[in-house]
């Protein structure tokens, strides 16, 4: 009966320390629930957070982007380039006026001696036109066109590419600040493990080893934390570089959870996405027109063989200031006949080498087009499966919350132990990390599809978008 006695009465301490641990967990949970990320931010990097949407942040950058501005800038430079080239179609017009004074003795037919005092005037009016240069001036015109519109494309693609930039840094920026909540309340929680396990050793109920486990497990957290503090800091960097605002601007994704969203058409085949590509990409574009005035330039120069007319008018006034002005009427018509540069060999050599060029614009575009198709079904494969891996991770987070749960009963039942509570709650943070990152990478892989086959915009970016 003594025996019975010890051993009934050592199940009910069991059961007390088991009531006790669970007591204090709970009392733990309720600290964890009431984490403040924000003030955590603020407290680690002494600065007040920036709160910003995804349809700001694209909205800003657009306006403020760096590269957006040298791109516009060299569009300026082609357009004035094209409308120089125009302007060598007017003809060149120049006047020229001279005053001569003279006084002292001349020779008169080289015999006489006479005393001369006059104030001779001259002015004379020049007009030339070239017309054309044998069609050079044409071809000079056309290829200034193309290379315009060519940097037009070019402004036009990197604002796609500042779009896709600016939403994947948001999205990563949201990730690290998910990331930081997740990994916070893990480090409250591996915290409250080893006062827990200290006050259960100092109680007869625990031993120096889930001490030192729980110190190691509770280090392990607190490096976690940090390494996504410092992921934070620096995606916000990274994103306000890329809007174009001050470098140390601490950004602030409004939103407290990411969200799947669909921007594609699900019943677009890669196929079909690629012949899209071919006639929307601004890189393409910007390649095919280069690939043109190239062809022009070679054009012109061609015309190196051809025959340039050219026509003179020139009106002279002459006299002296004692005798008055008289003037007079010149018109004229020339023909330049030329052989080619350097007897042909150099018009010849230049065109060649122009066609080599021309050449190898041509491969860098089948390339370009072959890329974009490689990257088009990538990512078009890597949607579908993440989409699979999106509902793998919400089973997941729930199948790890029930297991919680039922560690924690276990525990107050007096059939568990504190370490299947502290190993089911890790396995939920595994999982809900995992769920934030697929969603991100569901996301940033919709927004580079829309880049991929060129329809990409700012409309396009945000027509789902709901914080």
């Amino acid at each position: 009966m003594c025996l019975q006695n010890s051993k009934v009465f050592a199940h009910s301490e069991m059961l007390n320390a088991n009531k006790l641990q669970f007591s204090a967990f709970c009392e733990s949970c309720k600290d964890v629930e009431n984490v403040d990320v924000t003030a955590e931010i603020i407290e680690h990097f002494k600065q007040t957070p920036l709160p910003v949407s995804l349809d700001e942040c694209i909205g800003t950058a657009l306006l403020n982007n760096f590269n957006i501005q040298v791109a516009n800038s060299e569009y300026i430079s082609a357009k004035w380039d094209y409308r120089n080239a125009l302007a060598q179609f007017l003809p060149e017009v120049g006047f020229e006026w001279y005053n001569i004074y003279y006084k002292g003795q001349v020779l008169v037919g080289g015999v006489v001696p006479d005393q001369v005092e006059e104030l001779a005037l001259s002015g004379t009016l020049k007009v030339t036109h070239d017309l054309t240069k044998g069609g050079a001036q044409i071809f000079e015109a056309k290829s200034k066109k193309l290379s315009a519109r060519a940097d037009l494309n070019n402004l036009d693609f990197t604002k796609d590419e500042v779009i896709l930039e600016t939403a994947r840094d948001y999205y990563e920026l949201l990730r690290a600040k998910i990331s930081i909540e997740i990994q916070l309340k893990n480090l409250y929680e591996r915290t409250a493990q080893l006062k827990l396990t200290e006050t259960q050793m100092q109680a007869g109920f625990g031993t120096r080893f889930d001490v030192v486990r729980s110190k190691g497990e509770q280090a392990l957290a607190e490096q976690n934390f940090m390494i996504a503090l410092n992921r934070f800091r620096t995606n916000q960097a990274k994103l306000a570089n890329i809007m174009g605002v001050e470098v140390s601007t601490p950004l602030f994704p409004i939103e407290s959870e990411v969200k799947p969203f669909n921007l594609v058409d699900e019943n677009m085949t890669p196929d079909d996405l690629f012949k899209i590509a071919e006639f929307s990409r601004d890189d393409v574009r910007t390649l095919e027109n280069n690939i043109k005035a190239l062809k022009q330039q070679k054009y012109k120069v061609y015309t190196d063989f051809v025959p340039k007319p050219r026509l003179l008018y020139q009106g002279q006034f002459q006299g002296t200031a004692r005798v008055g002005v008289y003037g007079n009427n010149v018109v004229g018509a020339y023909v330049d006949i030329p052989v080619g540069s350097r007897l042909g060999v150099g018009t010849v050599t230049k065109a060649n080498s122009i066609q080599a060029q021309i050449e190898a614009q041509e491969y860098s575009l089948e390339n370009l087009l072959r890329t974009i198709k490689e990257k088009i079904v990538s990512n078009f494969y890597n949607v579908q499966i993440l989409k699979e891996r999106i509902e793998i991770a919400k089973r997941q987070v729930e199948y790890a919350s029930d297991s919680v749960t039922l560690a924690e009963l276990r525990l107050d039942a007096g059939e568990g132990i504190l370490i299947d509570v502290i190993q089911a709650q890790t396995i939920k943070n595994n999982a809900r990390i995992e769920l934030l990152s697929t969603i991100v990478d569901y996301n940033i892989n919709q927004i580079q599809l829309l880049f991929d086959n060129g329809t990409i915009s700012y409309e396009s970016i945000v027509k789902n978008y709901n914080p």
